[in-house]
């Protein structure tokens, strides 16, 4: 079997519960996929943080939401700052978020670079952009949060934790998550060094929710993991790329026969967030790929050893940076 484009029948709106009185997080969601997937939380009930870090796109965010429709629901939406470049910003980002609020139902991990324009950058300590956004940040900010998650959680509540990887997992050749220099590899000598090192960063992704979900089994906690893929989407990132070639608005038509809206591409994170939990399709650890439907993973993202490698460099870095993270 193979994955399929989102279905062209499915309203998060109409066909899942409603969340009103549910507390979420969704990162990275003043635009695209995030943004998408807020929208519908919104419109189902739920009280949703946008956690993003540019208070000028958060605004134009906001008035966009108001816009386009909170109804039926009428959820609440608010701004939360969170940088995901420097994991220490990301730490107090979740620290903040524990003084404002006494419970957390759904931790959406949606933010990604996903095109860093082919000029790899580092952060402050030196790791590339692409390991340091879409992998330790989510990485520290979700260990920061569990907590808080477990305590919603301790009552019975249906609390979920939904990271958004990428079918390109799949497509990494290189797999050594081991020191700084593996997670700065350029991927060079590849015809697309850009996308590459973006699939390398879901790939870490899908290695450290599969260790974490394996952890959260051993701790016999309540919380439920999922991965969601969204599919081939054209998103408003993609669309700011498609800007810098020649005759934007051709190649925008063209994808635009190929790919889906970004309304479609967020159907599997709120699925998996929202889905009720006798769904055959929604179970601790699946990964999920449209048209809202159980996945296999790639064989590495599966291994153990590999996704033990990725931990223990990880708690070896966030220790040597003096990152104090529960682990």
């Amino acid at each position: 079997m193979s994955y399929r484009a989102p279905s062209a029948t499915f309203n998060p709106v109409t066909d899942l519960p409603s969340m009103k009185g549910k507390v979420v997080i969704v990162t990275g969601s003043s635009s695209g996929i995030g943004f998408a997937t807020l929208q519908h939380l919104s419109r189902m009930g739920a009280k949703i943080y946008m956690a993003v870090p540019d208070e000028q796109q958060t605004r134009a965010a906001l008035e966009r939401v108001e816009k386009e429709g909170r109804k039926p629901g009428l959820g609440e939406v608010i701004w939360h700052e969170l940088d995901l470049k420097d994991p220490r910003t990301a730490k107090a980002s979740a620290e903040r978020f524990l003084e404002r609020e006494t419970r957390l139902d759904l931790l959406v991990n949606n933010a990604a670079l996903i095109s860093d324009r082919g000029k790899p950058s580092l952060n402050p300590d030196g790791i590339q952009d692409n390991m340091a956004i879409n992998y330790l940040g989510p990485f520290v900010f979700t260990q920061m949060l569990l907590s808080l998650l477990e305590r919603t959680a301790a009552d019975g509540t249906d609390v979920r934790i939904v990271n958004v990887g990428s079918a390109g997992h799949k497509d990494v050749t290189y797999h050594s998550f081991s020191s700084k220099d593996a997670w700065n590899h350029k991927f060079s000598f590849s015809i697309l060094p850009t996308m590459l090192r973006y699939k390398y960063s879901k790939l870490a992704v899908h290695l450290w929710s599969n260790q974490l979900a394996r952890r959260l089994t051993a701790s016999d906690s309540k919380i439920t993991l999922l991965i969601a893929h969204p599919g081939a989407i054209l998103s408003d990132g993609a669309v700011r790329n498609l800007q810098s070639l020649p005759v934007p608005s051709l190649w925008v038509w063209l994808l635009g026969k190929v790919m889906h809206p970004q309304e479609q591409g967020a159907f599997t994170s709120v699925f998996a967030g929202c889905a009720p939990k006798d769904d055959p399709n929604i179970f601790h650890g699946v990964y999920l790929v449209p048209p809202n439907v159980a996945f296999e993973q790639a064989k590495t993202a599966l291994d153990e050893s590999k996704q033990e490698e990725l931990f223990s460099f990880t708690k070896k870095l966030v220790e040597e940076l003096r990152i104090d993270v529960p682990l």
